[in-house]
């Protein structure tokens, strides 16, 4: 929009700096040249018209002096005001026809230039779409930058207005969005993937990460809602529960903190080297609890799955 508003502007000191002579009153040079020219021979004639009388040349003198007042009167263009007038009328006509025009032709020109420019350059990106998924293979050690990021991007959105039922390029867009953190581009693409495949729960899953991350409420209460869905579908599940009990702890819901990495607790073997955070984290969402509930949660720990 700012785009459209600039060129406008634009177009509009061009023409005005080209056009304005037309909103000039044109001074008229020639005829005021002429009315001093037909002035002065009046008051000459006017003197020799005396001399004249005087010598007794002319019988009538006043009667040749009142048809020279005639020819000079005749000779003032009566309508000079109103001719001028119609002329700036015309002028502004002009003036507005043609900025008319040349706005007309530069949008004109700018749509089938410019559009012919970014369709190019949307092929172009959308070309190079396999060697952004061959980069990632060497992510690690090669990582995109954010201009290929952002082209990556461009590239999956171009495809998807062609294959708009690919869950799995929706799924790659959102983490490129998240990646560039730009949460409203990773919430649509999580959305419309997990759309499209209701089932998949790593979807649902990274669409919930997302949402929690929000700093909205409603997005909060959203996430939440996705995670308690997906555990009750795959109550296994690790990434689910942890992000759980720590969104938990976060609003000071302790006791489902403290339930939630219970739950995680028995699902971690002796050895595995989380068990000790989990550990920790269990033991600090049980302290802010009542020692009935610490006493029900203590219980539900020690027993086995």
């Amino acid at each position: 929009m700012s785009f459209w508003i600039a060129i406008i502007f634009i177009t509009l000191i061009v023409c005005a700096i080209a056009f304005y002579p037309l909103l000039k009153r044109n001074k008229q040079i020639d005829a005021s040249k002429r009315d001093s020219l037909n002035k002065a021979f009046y008051f000459d004639r006017l003197k020799e018209v005396e001399s004249e009388a005087n010598k007794g040349i002319i019988d009538d003198p006043e009667q040749t002096k009142l048809e020279l007042q005639q020819n000079l009167l005749d000779d003032i263009p009566e309508n000079a005001e109103n001719v001028q007038g119609e002329k700036l009328k015309l002028g502004k006509a002009w003036f507005v026809s043609l900025i008319l025009f040349v706005g007309g032709i530069s949008f004109a020109v700018y749509s089938n230039v410019g559009s012919w420019f970014s369709t190019s350059m949307l092929d172009t990106t959308h070309q190079k779409l396999d060697g952004f998924y061959e980069r990632l293979k060497t992510q690690t050690t090669n990582p995109l930058s954010t201009e290929e990021m952002n082209q990556f991007a461009m590239a999956l959105r171009v495809d998807l207005q062609k294959n708009p039922n690919d869950d799995q390029k929706w799924y790659m867009l959102g983490q490129i969005g998240m990646a560039l953190d730009d949460g409203q581009l990773a919430h649509d693409a999580f959305s419309k993937a997990a759309e499209l495949k209701p089932d998949n729960i790593e979807y649902k899953l990274s669409h919930a990460q997302l949402l929690l991350f929000s700093n909205a409420e409603e997005d909060k209460n959203q996430g939440e809602a996705l995670l308690k869905e997906i555990i009750r579908k795959d109550h296994t599940n690790f990434n689910a529960l942890s992000l759980l009990a720590f969104h938990s702890f976060e609003k000071e819901d302790f006791k489902m903190a403290a339930m939630t990495w219970g739950m995680m607790l028995k699902l971690l073997p002796d050895d595995d080297p989380r068990k000790v955070t989990v550990e920790r984290s269990f033991n600090m969402a049980l302290s802010n609890l009542s020692e009935k509930d610490k006493q029900e949660l203590q219980l539900q720990k020690s027993e086995k799955k």
